[in-house]
């Protein structure tokens, strides 16, 4: 018999159109058993390679933008003889996972819509790979959690930074001569475009929780620590007042201000910066902004620096070694070990990198249990699963409440002075001014 996964994808903007798209247009063409020497899993390649993609939908919200038709005759251009249908509207994720006898639900739309969508895949027995990060709020997660397990299925999260090989070489052969670690200094900047052109839900997310859960799961994963104490705070100065600098930016680009697509005042965060205290005493500092200028060298501003008592390591994008001038574009650093392209015997662009690698390991977790019998459980720690991002969700909420806390008494009182203690089952704010709150007790579920 036939091994097929039938795919459906929620989402079609920026990353869909950089990473998630070619990727599932490569799998499609050749399988993904290929991409597995990346995540260290080439060990199964034998036993997936006659495992078959098929994208069999995709749902935008937006009908106006026709974005979900233009990725369906995308599809259909490469692969004519497989049917793909598109999806409209708030509902499409309910109509795409009823219509199409899904095996598998890419999640790629906004951040605070991502658990409803991956708790109605879960109950329709259809397994889940979504963008990062899983959910906002611990409560989310532990229900995220507890429908996963009950029904056997795999709930894959796209955290690629755990595939970075860079990054990786760091954590797992060099941190054993750094001797003990005692602080991990991390930064993820996006670009401006991001919070102001791209994404029309910044408000209801933050820089902290749309790129940081990337380094939280980093630290977590290798590390094995846990969250203990957390300060927050941020700024809010250039988002909050778009409708002013809008008009001074197009100018700075000669470009009319009417053709960016968002000149309102826009309320959210520029930046946040989140200090984390860990079960083994380690400091972790986290620096995370989505108003990065276009001008900037690089597609993201990203690094990471791990101290230890015998030694140091630091991997930042922009040291990687490809930079490049080009007329009009500017000079420029790349980093195509996330998303290279490389002219392949298909006779068109085949992507490359650990952007690739993240979504096959969740395929391959969803194979081993739909196809080789293996039991989701059994699969920790073998991809980014539901558990594991748990204390990363748990510290995203704690972060948000925090610093929104902190910016309310810095601008009535001039005092920030609000932190949390976080334990596996509970999450306390500790506010000596207005009083302290518990946002999060582990249910029983």
């Amino acid at each position: 018999m036939e091994q097929v996964l039938r795919i459906g994808v929620v989402g079609g903007g920026m990353f869909f159109d950089e990473i998630i798209g070619p990727t599932l247009m490569d799998f499609q063409g050749g399988g993904f058993a290929g991409a597995l020497g990346s995540i260290g899993m080439s060990c199964f390649a034998r036993e997936v390679a006659g495992i078959r993609v098929e994208v069999a939908a995709v749902g935008t919200r937006s009908r106006a933008r026709g974005t979900a038709d233009r990725i369906r005759s995308e599809f259909l251009r490469c692969f004519p003889e497989t049917p793909i249908t598109a999806y409209y509207g708030d509902d499409c994720p309910h109509a795409l996972i009823a219509g199409e006898g899904l095996d598998v639900l890419f999640v790629a739309g906004p951040d605070h819509l991502h658990h409803a969508v991956i708790l109605d895949a879960l109950e329709a027995g259809v397994h889940v790979i979504t963008e990062k990060p899983m959910c906002l709020r611990a409560a989310e997660a532990d229900a995220v959690i507890t429908a996963a397990a009950r029904t056997g299925l795999v709930v894959a999260v796209d955290m690629h930074k755990r595939y970075d090989p860079f990054v990786r070489h760091m954590m797992t052969h060099s941190l054993p001569l750094y001797n003990r670690i005692y602080r991990v200094r991390a930064v993820l900047e996006e670009p401006l475009a991001v919070a102001t052109e791209v994404f029309q839900w910044v408000e209801q997310s933050n820089p902290f929780a749309y790129v940081g859960c990337h380094w939280l799961d980093v630290v977590a994963h290798y590390m094995g620590v846990k969250p203990r104490t957390l300060y927050a705070s941020g700024a809010r100065m250039l988002l909050e007042n778009w409708d002013r600098y809008v008009r001074e930016i197009a100018i700075l680009r000669g470009r009319d201000p009417a053709t960016f697509r968002r000149r309102d005042a826009i309320h959210a965060w520029d930046a946040l910066s989140v200090n984390i205290t860990y079960d083994n005493g380690m400091r972790g500092d986290f620096d995370n902004a989505w108003i990065n200028p276009a001008e900037f060298e690089g597609a993201v501003n990203q690094e990471i620096e791990v101290y230890g008592v015998l030694g140091r390591g630091f991997v930042d994008q922009q040291d990687r070694g490809f930079r490049e001038t080009i007329t009009g574009d500017g000079s420029r650093t790349r980093n195509p070990a996330f998303g290279g392209r490389v002219r392949g015997g298909s006779g068109r662009e085949e992507l490359y990198g650990y952007g690739k690698a993240s979504i096959a390991a969740g395929l391959l977790a969803i194979s081993r249990v739909k196809f080789l019998g293996e039991k989701a459980r059994d699969l920790a720690g073998t991809y980014p699963d539901a558990p594991s991002q748990h204390c990363v969700t748990q510290i995203i909420e704690a972060a948000t409440v925090v610093a929104e806390r902190n910016d309310m008494h810095f601008r009535e009182r001039g005092l920030a002075p609000v932190t949390a203690a976080l334990t596996e089952d509970r999450t306390l704010v500790l506010d000596p001014i207005a009083g302290d709150r518990e946002i999060y007790r582990r249910s029983e579920l």
